[in-house]
């Protein structure tokens, strides 16, 4: 335990002591009571960073005055901005294209890849390299009810209890309703998802679901999708064109 703050030390110290008793608990099958909703917001209230007032603050100026953020977001958007305007001229046309995507992780790709097959001209601009994103990260899986005995009618169920019922119900219902298609669109882009011996889906339990829908591509599935969709993108690079980050440094 060397390099563990004294803190740290101490928690580790609880978790080990609880360990038998929690072991035992799952060989009979036992499990923790579900908290009520008021327990639940106690404990976000006091724990989780997105619930907690301590390092945020509203925005002073600009279309999000008023709005509370932590202080990371509202230094940015408060700080001068990076675009020199007297670089700028209007005038000259650098990039003519029907769409512009801004982000090339796996939403700005898949976007570019649509619009493509669309038969849009598309050029995509990324301050990082292509496909550097939060898709890239993501380990566990991603949601479709494609499995028998389910359907976008469960999972739109749960991912609005999961929501506390405060989401949009009509975005969701997209999201939903869509995931099937998003799901088999990937795989006949090459994802390698997870599959039994027949060749069927394997679908796991995520958290908050009443079907097995969590499609995975061994603990990287993120970087399972991010990679297919960037090999697809430079596989059409004749309709998509990647603007690189020294063109926006030169603005």
């Amino acid at each position: 335990m060397n390099g563990y703050t004294s803190e740290l030390k101490e928690l580790i110290k609880k978790v080990e002591a609880s360990r038998h008793a929690r072991v035992e608990r799952a060989r009979k099958n036992q499990h923790f009571p579900a908290l009520t909703m008021e327990q639940r917001k106690e404990w976000l209230n006091k724990y989780h960073p997105d619930y907690k007032s301590d390092g945020r603050r509203a925005v002073k100026v600009g279309p999000n005055k008023g709005e509370v953020f932590p202080e990371e977001v509202v230094n940015l958007l408060e700080s001068r901005s990076r675009i020199t305007p007297k670089n700028i001229d209007l005038t000259k046309i650098d990039y003519e294209t029907d769409v512009l995507v801004i982000g090339a992780g796996g939403a700005g790709t898949s976007a570019a890849l649509i619009a493509q097959e669309n038969g849009r001209k598309v050029i995509v601009a990324t301050k990082l390299r292509h496909g550097d994103s939060n898709t890239v990260m993501a380990e566990g899986g991603i949601q479709g009810a494609d499995q028998e005995g389910d359907s976008p009618y469960y999972h739109f169920i749960d991912a609005m209890g999961g929501g506390h019922f405060s989401n949009q119900p009509d975005l969701v219902a997209a999201l939903t309703n869509d995931a099937p298609v998003a799901l088999h669109w990937l795989e006949s882009l090459g994802l390698m998802f997870d599959k039994y011996p027949d060749g069927r889906m394997l679908a796991r339990h995520g958290g908050g679901t009443c079907r097995r829908r969590m499609h995975s591509a061994g603990d990287m599935t993120g970087a399972e999708i991010m990679r297919v969709v960037r090999d697809e993108a430079r596989n059409r690079s004749e309709d998509i064109c990647g603007m690189r980050r020294e063109t926006a440094q030169k603005i």
